[in-house]
C-alpha cells in the first residue's frame, strides 16, 4: 500500500489559510471603510440636522417677521395710494365743477367813460329819454355781439355770452354840458332806460370828484384783465392818455391780455395817440351810437393819424430865429408832434411859446445861457391835466424798448446852488403844481399860488431836486414807471437819479 506524501497536503493547507486571512483582512478593511462612511454620513446628518434646527428655530422666524413687515408696509403704501387717488379724484372732480361754474360765468366787459364828449350818445338817442336809453342799450349790445362774431371761431358763444356794460359819468355835469340837447328829465330818463334794459347794464353816477370816473374805470379794468372769466374788454375811454400806465404792461402780450382788449373808437381822432401806439385792436363799429366830437383836440389827433407831421428841424446853436412849422402842418402841434420833440429823441428844440411856434412872432421867452426845454404847450389835454408850460422838462430818455433810461440831469448842483434849493424849500410850494400840472385840491397842504408859474429853469430844477428826494411809488411797487411826467426819483435798473 502506497502512502501520500505529507509535504504536498501541508503546502496546500498553508496556502488556503493564507488566502483566508488575506480575504479576512480585506473584509475587515471594507468594514472599516463602511464604518467610516457611516460615521461620515452620521456626522453630515447631524450637521444638517443642526442647520435645520437653526433655520427652523431662528432664521425662519426672522425672515418671516421681515417678510410680514414688508407685506404690512406694502399694504400701508397701497392704502395710502388708494386714499391719495381718491383725494386727487375728489379734487379733480371739484376743479372740474369749478371750471364748469367759471365757464358758465364767462362774460364780456364794456367800460364807457360817459363824461367824455367823444362818447356822448347821439342827440337823437338822448332826446328820446327813456326810449332812447333802451334803444342805445340794444344797439350797444348788438354791436358788441357783431364785433365778437368777427373775431372768428376762437371766441366761443359770441351771441350768447353775457355782456356786462358799465357807463360812468358825473350826471350833474353831464346834464349841464348836454343842456342844449336834452332836458335834465330827458337825460335822467335816458340813463334809467339804458340801465333797465338788461340786468348787466349799469349807469353809475360817480359825482363831481376829480377823475372819479377814471379811477373807477381803471380799477374795474385791472380787475377784468386779471379775471380769467372775463373773455373780452371793450374800452370806451381810449381818449384819455392816463390809461397808458394801466394798458402798457399788457401791450406786449400778443397771445394773452392784448388780444382780449378792444379800443372803442367813435371816429377819427377819438383814440389818444399814446394809446394808439400801444397797438391794441381798435374798432369803429360803435360809431353810429356816439356823437362826433368837435373839440380841437380830436381834430388835431385825427390829423396826426391821417397825415404824419414832421417835427421842425433843430436850429443851430447860434441861431436866434424863431422855429417855423412847415406850411402843410396844422397850426397847433399835436401830441404826436410833441412826443417827437421830447428829450427821448435826438433832436433838441429850444423852449418857445405856442404862439411863437404857430405865428412866426418873436418867442415870449428870451434865450439864456442855461439849458433850454423842449416845446411844451401850457395847456395840454393829456390825462385831463393842465400842464405847466415847462412840464416837458420831466420827459425822460428811453431805450429801444420804451423803458426809462435815467432821470434828466439837473442844471442845479446841490452844493453850489444850496441857497436856491433852500429858498425853494422854504417857499413850501406844491411840487406837482409847479413842476407838472394844476393841483388845486383841498387835501394838498402846500401853496398853489402866490408864486409865479412857470418857474425859471434853475428854480424849476431846484424844486425838482427836492421832489426827486422822494422815491417813485410806482417804481417801489411795480419795479417800473411809465409816467413820462413823474416828478419823483427813479433809481432802478432802467432809471436812477
Amino acid at each position: 500500500m502506497s502512502m501520500v506524501p505529507l509535504s504536498s497536503s501541508t503546502s496546500t493547507s498553508g496556502n488556503d489559510i493564507f488566502n483566508y486571512r488575506n480575504r479576512l483582512e480585506r473584509f475587515r478593511g471594507l468594514d472599516d471603510e463602511r464604518n467610516r462612511l457611516i460615521e461620515e454620513a452620521l456626522e453630515n446628518l447631524e450637521q444638517a440636522t443642526r442647520q435645520l434646527d437653526y433655520v427652523t428655530s431662528v432664521r425662519m422666524p426672522e425672515q418671516e417677521a421681515h417678510f410680514l413687515a414688508q407685506i404690512h408696509e406694502l399694504k400701508v403704501d397701497l392704502q395710502d395710494q388708494t386714499d391719495s387717488r381718491r383725494r386727487y379724484q375728489a379734487k379733480a372732480d371739484q376743479i372740474d365743477y369749478k371750471l364748469s361754474v367759471m365757464d358758465k360765468a364767462r362774460f364780456v366787459s364794456v367800460l364807457i367813460d360817459a363824461d367824455a364828449d367823444i362818447y356822448y350818445f347821439t342827440n337823437d338817442l338822448l332826446s328820446q329819454g327813456l326810449k332812447g336809453g333802451q334803444l342805445a342799450a340794444d344797439m350797444l349790445i348788438e354791436k358788441v355781439k357783431e364785433h365778437l362774431v368777427s373775431l372768428g371761431p376762437s371766441f366761443r358763444d359770441p351771441t350768447t355770452i353775457p355782456i356786462m356794460v358799465k357807463a360812468y359819468a358825473n350826471l350833474s355835469g353831464l346834464t349841464y354840458h348836454l343842456r342844449d340837447i336834452a332836458s335834465p328829465k330827458e337825460l335822467s330818463q335816458f340813463w334809467i332806460g339804458f340801465s333797465q334794459r338788461s340786468p348787466f347794464i349799469d349807469f353809475v353816477d360817480v359825482g363831481s370828484g376829480k377823475e372819479a370816473a377814471d379811477n373807477k374805470i381803471r380799477e374795474v379794468l385791472r380787475f377784468n384783465i386779471d379775471s380769467p372769466q372775463c373773455e373780452h374788454i371793450f374800452l370806451a375811454c381810449s381818449h384819455d392818455g392816463g390809461y397808458v400806465p394801466v394798458l402798457s404792461p399788457h401791450a406786449g402780450r400778443a397771445s394773452g391780455s392784448k388780444m382780449r382788449i378792444t379800443l372803442v373808437s367813435s371816429g377819427p381822432g377819438s383814440v389818444h395817440p399814446l394809446i394808439a401806439d400801444l397797438g391794441f385792436r381798435e374798432t369803429d363799429i360803435f360809431k353810429p351810437l356816439f356823437s362826433q366830437s368837435e373839440s380841437q383836440r380830436v381834430v388835431d389827433w385825427a390829423k396826426s393819424t391821417t397825415k404824419p407831421i414832421e417835427a421842425p428841424a433843430p436850429p443851430s446853436r447860434t441861431s436866434t430865429a424863431p422855429v417855423v412849422i412847415p406850411s402843410e402842418a396844422p397850426k397847433a402841434l399835436t401830441w404826436s408832434t410833441k412826443a417827437k420833440l421830447s428829450p427821448s429823441t435826438t433832436q433838441a428844440v429850444p423852449a418857445v411859446s405856442s404862439a411863437s411856434v404857430t405865428s412866426n412872432q418873436p418867442p415870449t421867452q428870451k434865450k439864456s445861457a442855461t439849458p433850454e426845454y423842449p416845446y411844451n404847450p401850457e395847456r395840454i389835454d393829456f390825462t385831463g391835466e393842465y400842464f405847466v408850460a415847462n412840464a416837458g422838462r420831466l420827459i425822460p430818455e428811453k431805450d429801444d424798448e420804451g423803458y426809462r433810461i435815467k432821470d434828466n440831469k439837473l442844471i442845479v448842483d446841490p452844493r453850489t446852488d444850496s441857497d436856491l434849493i433852500g429858498k425853494m424849500k422854504d417857499k413850501n410850494i406844491c411840487s406837482w403844481h409847479y413842476l407838472r400840472s394844476d393841483h388845486n385840491i383841498p387835501q394838498c397842504k402846500r401853496k398853489h399860488d402866490g408864486y409865479p408859474r412857470p418857474l425859471s429853469p434853475k428854480e424849476y430844477d431846484a424844486l425838482w431836486f427836492l421832489a426827486r428826494l422822494g422815491y417813485c411809488k410806482k417804481m417801489k411797487t411795480d419795479g417800473y414807471c411809465t409816467d413820462d411826467y413823474c416828478i419823483y426819483g427813479h433809481d432802478s435798473k432802467y432809471s436812477y437819479n
